[in-house]
Parts: structure tokens; C-alpha cells; sequence
């Protein structure tokens, strides 16, 4: 489902109404029911039985830090709110299907959550990417939104303009304290081996996100957020953190990398239920 459907639906039914959780003047609060997206590329490559034929030629963890909320908060102010945002994010969002939550969980409804990280704190060469995707209107524009970080009481409208001109100044690349991003967990699978890359001794086998894929072959480059945090909510607080693992493969020898017949058959399953939803998807509706 686009973003476009998951926001208007949500708190932009109409002009007048207010966003988040119901209330008297406001319609039901849209409950969702949490899914795996039919369509995630990503499983988790550490936990495949085809991962023991390898060993890695390099490999990397970082932690990071970051603010989780749902799409309760879009109503709420800072810490615990994301109201200054609010408009800003449709004009992001409203093209691009939602990337789905961690592990391709679509948590659907007032569930679906985002995350905000300070732009200064994400490695330099994913806000290069980010900045490229932006400029070139490539595959990736939109899956990270950033913004200059608002004052107190004023609302963001539109996101940060990049330079055209690579590298950005030195000028321009010293504001990045001042900016924040915002994206929805599914995003960071996209790029996840440009979180741990800068620094590692594979550095330039992380960068080439052509080497990075969900397949585990020979030379290839897996990742995965193999562990994050809750929120604690009932605490008023929206603090998590996420660990990012990477390897570079190495085929042991005398392996095959060819894949054992348990694996394919989960495989064609999985295309099978595909197949299935997608032709099945008009008989009912999404409750967004």
C-alpha cells in the first residue's frame, strides 16, 4: 500500500480533522493488523542454512542510535510527538509504498511506525547516497526524508535542498547537525551495508551496494539489523537502538553454492503465496 493511502487515510480524511488516536470529534482509531509484507526481499541471510557454506571474509557490527514512533504520534508534540513534521511528510512519502516496519512486518493502521535519527549521526557516505538519490531522482529518493530541524513551535514544510554540485561544500555538509531524517525501519535494508561500511577493513566491498543482495553467493555482501530495542512507551520515551551486521562471503572450500532442496522448495512456496495474494488483492481491502 502507498504511503500516500497510509497518510491520507489516517489523519488526512479531510482538511479539518485532527490527526492520531479518537476522540469524540475524530473518527475510530485505525487498528491494524500486523502482516508480512508478501512482497519482503529481505530475510535475515545469518539465519539461512545456506550461510553455513561460507565463511566471512570480513565482517562488521555497529550500533546506532535513534527515536521510534508510531503514527499516533504524528498528533503529539516533541519528545514524544512528530506534529512538526506532520504535512511535511506526505509530500515524501505519498509516491512510495511503505518499506514496511523490521523483518517485513507491516504493522497496518495508527501502528506503523517510523523512525528519526539526526542526520550527523548516519555515516557520511549514506547521507551522500541519500543526497545522490535526491538529486538524480533515482530508485531510493524518498526512502529517507530529512529535514532542517524546526525551532520550537513552527512546522516543517518541505525537506532540505541538496546542492547539485558533488561533493556538497564545507559549508553546507557542517549543517548536517542541525538536520534530522526520517524513515521507516524497512527502509534501512536497502542500504544497510553503507551503515557500517566507513572504517571497516572491507570498506570498499560495503560501498559497492552491487556486491549486496539477499542472496549468498561467493564475494557477496550480506547485512541485516540483527538486533534492536523497544521504545518504552509507557515511560513517555522513544529511545531505541539498532545494530547493523554485515559480512563480505568467502565460499568454504569444497562447498557448493548451489541451494539445498529444503530451501528451494520454501522458495517456490513463497513465490506461490505471492502469486496468490496478487491475484486475489482486488476481492477484498486493506483496512488503510
Amino acid at each position: 500500500m502507498k504511503l500516500e493511502t497510509f497518510l491520507t487515510a489516517a489523519w488526512l480524511a479531510s482538511a479539518a480533522s485532527a490527526i492520531g488516536p479518537a476522540s469524540p470529534q475524530q473518527p475510530p482509531r485505525l487498528k491494524g493488523k500486523a502482516a508480512k509484507m508478501p512482497t519482503w526481499a529481505w530475510p535475515n541471510p545469518f539465519t539461512s542454512a545456506q550461510h553455513k557454506k561460507f565463511d566471512a571474509a570480513c565482517e562488521v557490527e555497529r550500533t546506532f542510535e535513534a527515536k521510534e514512533f508510531l503514527l499516533d504520534d504524528l498528533a503529539a508534540d516533541p519528545p514524544t510527538g512528530l506534529l512538526p513534521y506532520r504535512d511535511a511528510l506526505k509530500e515524501v512519502f505519498a509516491t512510495r509504498e511503505y518499506p514496511g516496519s523490521w523483518d517485513g512486518i507491516d504493522p497496518h493502521g495508527y501502528d506503523r511506525n517510523l523512525l528519526m535519527m539526526a542526520y550527523v549521526d548516519m555515516p557520511l557516505k549514506l547521507r551522500e547516497w541519500i543526497e545522490d538519490q535526491d538529486r538524480s531522482k533515482g530508485p531510493g529518493r524518498g526512502l529517507f526524508a530529512v529535514y532542517h530541524a524546526p525551532m520550537s513551535g513552527t512546522r516543517v514544510l518541505n525537506t532540505i535542498k541538496v546542492p547539485a554540485e558533488v561533493p556538497v561544500s564545507d559549508e553546507w555538509r557542517a549543517r548536517d547537525d542541525r538536520r534530522i531524517a526520517l524513515f521507516a525501519p524497512g527502509a534501512v535494508y536497502e542500504v544497510l551495508p553503507l551503515f557500517v561500511a566507513e572504517g571497516s577493513k572491507c570498506e570498499e566491498s560495503l560501498l559497492d551496494l552491487s556486491k549486496y543482495s539477499a542472496k549468498l553467493v561467493d564475494g557477496g555482501v550480506v547485512a541485516y539489523p540483527v538486533d534492536h530495542t523497544l521504545p518504552k512507551r509507557s515511560q513517555y520515551k522513544r529511545d531505541i537502538e539498532f545494530r547493523v551486521k554485515a559480512q563480505v562471503l568467502k565460499l568454504k572450500e569444497g562447498e557448493s553454492a548451489a541451494e539445498d532442496m529444503e530451501e528451494t522448495a520454501q522458495k517456490v512456496e513463497k513465490v506461490e503465496k505471492v502469486e496468490k495474494v496478487e491475484e486475489t488483492k482486488d476481492a477484498g481491502k486493506d483496512e488503510l
